[in-house]
């Protein structure tokens, strides 16, 4: 089975476990590092095992069908839909999610399950198809949340959960017991990517009421805040008594 990586984030842990479980990986497709810094680890990864880099932007994403034609693809992070030639052209198309579908659909939507006061979240693989994180599900398995997670954390955490779930997933396809359940996606909410405006707290409700939402806002990009004569006033939380291994969380 002969994979082709695409992926436009900090997903080369996944890269890494695949090649080291054995499976030919011959192309990797990335969007520009420029725009997409996250990515270059992943570049780095491909290069020291010598595996051909293709570069894309939007408006080429055609250009990755011959790329996958007769071979699997996995998209892990990447930055933009796949056309539906592209689709096509593969034997599969699988995309792993950092979430659990149909709930939490969207390309950025860690920070929604913690405002929703999630004790769970996890990793989904399932098969690209025409819509946003619709098509069935290969593989999905959960992992439990503190309620002290953030951003942070939960990134972490959901960055080194995948790649096991990733590998066994591809496990399945190449034995050929694979089995796709679709998705129940008609009451599922496709999620927005976080904004300012979704780190406003209404400082009117008991704070206990608006920990999950506090938590959830990013503190460096997008701190939770509420206003005060019109300003932004931020909002930090910490625990002085967390352990060590609780670095990242609130």
């Amino acid at each position: 089975m002969e994979l082709i990586y695409l992926s436009s984030g900090p997903r080369e842990r996944v890269l890494t476990a695949i090649l080291d479980a054995g499976y030919r990986v011959s192309g990797v497709v990335t969007t520009d590092p420029k725009r997409w810094p996250k990515v270059r680890e992943t570049i780095r990864v491909a290069e020291q095992h010598g595996i051909p880099i293709h570069t894309v932007s939007r408006g080429r994403l055609d250009e990755i069908a011959s790329l996958v034609h007769g071979r699997v693809g996995l998209s892990v992070g990447f930055g933009f839909i796949l056309p539906e030639s592209v689709r096509r052209a593969a034997d599969e198309f699988l995309n792993v999610h950092g979430t659990l579908l149909p709930k939490y659909r969207g390309a950025r939507t860690l920070n929604w399950v913690l405002a929703n006061g999630e004790t769970e979240s996890g990793i989904t693989v399932h098969r690209i198809d025409a819509g946003v994180d619709t098509g069935p599900i290969l593989l999905q398995r959960s992992f439990p949340l503190s309620r002290f997670e953030s951003a942070a954390s939960l990134a972490r955490k959901a960055y080194a959960f995948e790649p096991s779930v990733v590998v066994d997933a591809l496990a399945m396809l190449e034995r050929g017991d694979a089995e796709f359940a679709p998705q129940e996606t008609a009451d599922a909410p496709l999620y927005p990517d976080r904004a300012p405006e979704h780190s406003e707290i209404d400082s009117r409700r008991p704070l206990i009421e608006v920990f999950d939402e506090i938590r959830a806002a990013d503190p460096d990009r997008y701190p939770a805040y509420f206003l005060v004569d019109g300003e932004r006033v931020c909002i930090k939380l910490w625990r002085p008594e967390k352990s060590d291994e609780e670095h990242d969380l609130v």
